[in-house]
C-alpha cells in the first residue's frame, strides 16, 4: 500500500514561532479510515452479528465518531512528525488546534499547528573574559571563629559554683504568676520554667527584671506585653508578674584541647587534627562560593552581550519546575500550602526562570560550537557521585534515572558543566574588588 506525500507550508511568526499548515492527501485519509474499520471489525460486538462479521455500514452506525477521532489522531501524529522532519524543526512547544478538524473520507485532511522552537543564536567573545576572582582562602581568624562556633554548640548548662546574682546570659529556673486587674491569670502561669536571660525570647522587659536576683529570690513587677507576644491570651495587656528564682545555671564551654577534639568522634585525635579539618572545610566551602561567583559573572556577561527571544513554553516549564521545588520545600517543613496563590508565585519566579533558560541556551550553543560532548564514563562517574551522596547503590540510582527519563537531563547538565569550566579556565582572573570581598 503506497502513501501519497503530505504537503507542508511553513510561516514564520517570529524568532521562535512557526506555523505549519499540513495537508494529508485524501488517498491516505481513506487508507487510514479503512484500516481503522478493519481493526474495529475484528473485535467489535454488535447484537445480531458474530465477531468479525459485522458489516462496515453497521460499524459506522455505532462507532463513526470514535473511528473519526482515532483516524484524526493517527493522521496528525504521523503527518506532523513528517512535517517537522521535512522542515528541520526542533520544537519545544506546540499549540494544538482545538477542536481538531473533522475527518471526511473522500477529502484531504487539513490542519494548522503553531510551534515554538529554540532561537538561532551564535555566541561570541566567551574566551578571555575578565572575571573577578574572590579566592578561597581560609585565614587563621576564620578557623578560630569556626572553632568557637563548634565550642559554643557543645557548651553545657551547669549550676553556678558559688551563689551570685542573675546576669545576662544565665539560664534560670523559675516560677511565675501573672495578674491582670488584680486577678491571677491561669494563662500567665509557669512552674520550673527554663529561661535564658537577655535574649528576649520570652520578653526583654520581663528578663531585665530578673537581673540581680539571687537564687531563692522573689520579686514583683509589671510588664507591658506587646501585641505580638507569643501567648495571644495576654498579648497587648499590662500584666503584673510575681516571680521566684529557684536556680541559676550558666553555659560552660569546653576547653579547646585534645580531649575536646576526641569527644567529637571521627578521626580527630588532637586539636591540630580538628583545626586542620576545620580549615579544609572552610576552604571547600569558599571554593564552592568562588565557583558559584565566577559562574554567575560568566552568565551575566554572556546574557548582557547576547539578545534573543525566548520560547514562552520554555519559560513556563522552568517557572513550574521552580514552583514545584518551592512547594516541596514548604511541605518538607510541614507548612500548609492550601490557599497559596500559585499564579502569583509563578509570576514571582518568572525573572529567575528567564535567566535560567537564557543561560542554558547560551551554554548549549557554546557546547555545540566547541564540539563538547559527554562520554559514558563521565555519566557513570556522575551517577556514582549521586549514589554516594544519597546513600544508595549505583544500580539503584542508574535505574531511577532511566525509569524517570532523566538520563538526557543528566548529560545536558554535565555538558554545561564542562562548557562552563572551559570558559573559566580560559578567562582572565583578577582580584575581586572590596565590595565583592565584603559581600
Amino acid at each position: 500500500m503506497t502513501e501519497t506525500a503530505i504537503q507542508v507550508e511553513m510561516e514564520d511568526l517570529g524568532e521562535v514561532k512557526r506555523k505549519l499548515a499540513v495537508v494529508v492527501p485524501k488517498e491516505e485519509v481513506k487508507q487510514e479510515v479503512d484500516r481503522a474499520y478493519r481493526n474495529l471489525g475484528k473485535h467489535a460486538k454488535v447484537k445480531g452479528f458474530r465477531p468479525g462479521k459485522v458489516p462496515r455500514a453497521v460499524l459506522e452506525m455505532y462507532y463513526k465518531k470514535q473511528v473519526e477521532q482515532e483516524v484524526s489522531d493517527a493522521l496528525v501524529r504521523r503527518s506532523l512528525e513528517e512535517a517537522i522532519k521535512e522542515k528541520e524543526l526542533d520544537p519545544v512547544g506546540m499549540n494544538w488546534p482545538e477542536p481538531m478538524p473533522p475527518v471526511v473520507e473522500d477529502q484531504d485532511y487539513r490542519y494548522v499547528v503553531e510551534l515554538e522552537i529554540p532561537p538561532k543564536i551564535t555566541v561570541e567573545n566567551y574566551f578571555g573574559m575578565e572575571l573577578q576572582d574572590p579566592g578561597a582562602e581560609a585565614t587563621d581568624e576564620m578557623v578560630e571563629a569556626r572553632l568557637n562556633e563548634i565550642r559554643e554548640a557543645n557548651a553545657v548548662l551547669q549550676p553556678i559554683a558559688e551563689p551570685r546574682p542573675v546576669a545576662e546570659g544565665d539560664y534560670v529556673i523559675l516560677d511565675y504568676q501573672g495578674y491582670f486587674a488584680g486577678q491571677a491569670l491561669e494563662e500567665a502561669k509557669g512552674e520550673n520554667v527554663y529561661l535564658e536571660v537577655g535574649t528576649g525570647k520570652f520578653n526583654k522587659d520581663f528578663e531585665r527584671h530578673l537581673v540581680g536576683l539571687m537564687p531563692g529570690g522573689e520579686t514583683r513587677f509589671a510588664v507591658d506585653l506587646p501585641t505580638d507576644f507569643f501567648n495571644p491570651l495576654i498579648a497587648g495587656k499590662t500584666v503584673e508578674f510575681a516571680v521566684k528564682v529557684h536556680e541559676i545555671k550558666e553555659r560552660v564551654q569546653p576547653d579547646l584541647d585534645d580531649a575536646f577534639a576526641q569527644s567529637l568522634g571521627g578521626k580527630f585525635e588532637t586539636m591540630a587534627d580538628l583545626r586542620e579539618a576545620v580549615r579544609q572545610d572552610i576552604i571547600n566551602s569558599k571554593e564552592r562560593e568562588r565557583q558559584a561567583q565566577l559562574e554567575q559573572q560568566v552568565l551575566d556577561k554572556l546574557i548582557a552581550s547576547h539578545s534573543f527571544e525566548l520560547p514562552p513554553s520554555l519559560i513556563r516549564q522552568e517557572q513550574e519546575s521552580m514552583l514545584r521545588d518551592q512547594l516541596a520545600n514548604l511541605q518538607q517543613y510541614n507548612i500548609n500550602i492550601e490557599g497559596l496563590d500559585f499564579q502569583k508565585m509563578l509570576e514571582s519566579v518568572k525573572p529567575r526562570a528567564e535567566f535560567r533558560v537564557r543561560s542554558r541556551l547560551l551554554l548549549e550553543q557554546i557546547a555545540k560550537q566547541e564540539g563538547i560532548s559527554v562520554e559514558e564514563a563521565e555519566v557513570e562517574a556522575a551517577l556514582q557521585r549521586l549514589a554516594e551522596s544519597s546513600g544508595r547503590n549505583l544500580a539503584q540510582v542508574r535505574e531511577f534515572y532511566r525509569e524517570q527519563n532523566l538520563m538526557d537531563f543528566l548529560r545536558r547538565d554535565l555538558r554545561q558543566q564542562k562548557t562552563m569550566k572551559m570558559i573559566i579556565d580560559r578567562a582572565e582572573l583578577g582580584p575581586a574588588d572590596s565590595e565583592q570581598e565584603s559581600a
